[in-house]
């Protein structure tokens, strides 16, 4: 479809300046709302009437401090043109107009650098509220282009398989070996069994998750900072909710805000997930640049993990962002399964196994401390490391 040659509108308003110059691209039917409302509190907001896979005139990036983009997820010239823009205009922050965004969708437009989404048809207060945030973001780091910390998502194939031990444990390494300084958040996101706070002998008495979720248009980063719980190594902790919360109960939306303000915040971010899989847990799943899997060698393990990696395919879950950690392996001459069954089995490599050491371990988690603070010599330590490092350079090779 061509080019629909309609002319621009701008309005003007003191409540948002001119410093943030909002451009909104749409099929004439979603702008002419926008038109239409002459009170509108946005500030020179221009709108440019375009089909949803109409090439973008350089005009219409050149100045703009901020793009609105309708996207059309059955349209593949649609989605492409969010690439395009990218590769022409890096530093331009993105918005996303949906009708009714899937997992899939979120996922992808997140690989392409968008920063966040509105729903479609527009409605003025979410897209104030997505200009004062841009706004914000610019006034607190002018001339900087904002680089998204690594996020990575560990998820377990069943109850119990020390999914949470290895998510602190690796938590410790990537903030260890953090270049920045910023350390490692983890989130965990066990809305009813969540025990990451255990593990690291911190208490959530400053806030948890729930607080961040439920903080809907006040959610920013002093928030995000006056919540979250410092533990030793570099580690800062989102607490999971002090009471049960229902799964049902959060807002993708909100969780990718806190996870994008977590992001630019530290220097890596690493998720805690609940062993049921949510659409929100998913939307979490899909913007990560890995997803860590954690198996150990039963059986029951592994038929879940293969449920979990054909759900992971189901939704568009590139291959290579997932990893599969073998945990709690033992190092005996005669084994029912071996690490080679395991990845013949899932069809999948293994990154690496963590070994077995049960007393080690669990002791230090009932003094509320880290592996590596009780025996940093450990053979499970010299594990979580080298996964560590196996990590780091995965996540720099796929950022090249």
């Amino acid at each position: 479809m061509g080019n629909l040659q309609l002319p621009t509108t701008r309005f003007a308003d003191s409540a948002v300046r001119s410093d943030c110059r909002v451009t909104v691209i749409a099929t004439p039917a979603h702008i002419a709302p926008l038109a239409a409302a002459a009170a509108t509190p946005l500030a020179d907001l221009r709108l440019a009437p375009l089909a949803c896979d109409a090439s973008v005139p350089e005009a219409l990036l050149g100045d703009a401090a901020l793009l609105v983009i309708e996207v059309d997820p059955d349209n593949a010239a649609s989605m492409r043109r969010v690439g395009e823009i990218r590769a022409r205009s890096p530093d331009l922050p993105l918005v996303a107009a949906i009708d009714g965004a899937s997992v899939s969708l979120v996922r992808a437009l997140v690989r392409e650098g968008v920063s966040d989404v509105v729903s479609l048809p527009f409605d003025v207060q979410e897209m104030l509220q997505v200009v004062l945030d841009t706004a914000a973001r610019r006034q607190s780091a002018p001339g900087q282009k904002q680089r998204l910390a690594p996020l990575i998502s560990v998820a377990r194939s069943i109850g119990g398989c020390g999914a949470t031990t290895v998510a602190t444990q690796l938590a410790a390494d990537l903030a260890a070996h953090d270049p920045s300084g910023r350390g490692t958040a983890i989130a965990d996101l066990d809305l009813q069994y969540g025990s990451v706070t255990d593990f690291l002998g911190v208490s959530a008495a400053r806030g948890d998750l729930a607080d961040l979720l439920r903080a809907e248009d006040r959610l920013d980063e002093e928030l995000i900072r006056s919540v979250i719980t410092r533990a030793s190594g570099g580690i800062s902790v989102v607490s999971a909710p002090a009471e049960i919360m229902p799964l049902e109960s959060v807002d993708s939306a909100q969780l990718l805000r806190m996870i994008q303000l977590l992001r630019q915040e530290f220097g890596h971010v690493v998720l805690d997930f609940p062993p049921d899989w949510t659409s929100w847990a998913l939307s979490a799943a899909l913007a990560s640049d890995t997803i860590l899997l954690v198996v150990d060698l039963s059986v029951a393990s592994l038929r879940q993990a293969r449920r979990r990696l054909d759900l992971f395919r189901s939704v568009g879950v590139e291959r290579q962002a997932i990893e599969i950690v073998v945990n709690r392996v033992e190092k005996r001459l005669f084994k029912t399964i071996d690490l080679k069954d395991v990845s013949d089995t899932l069809g999948h490599s293994i990154l690496g196994s963590v070994s077995l050491d049960a007393p080690l371990v669990s002791a230090a988690q009932d003094q509320g401390q880290l592996v590596s603070d009780v025996r940093d010599k450990s053979r499970f330590c010299r594990d979580i490391a080298q996964i560590g490092a196996l990590l780091r350079e995965r996540l720099r090779t796929r950022g090249d």
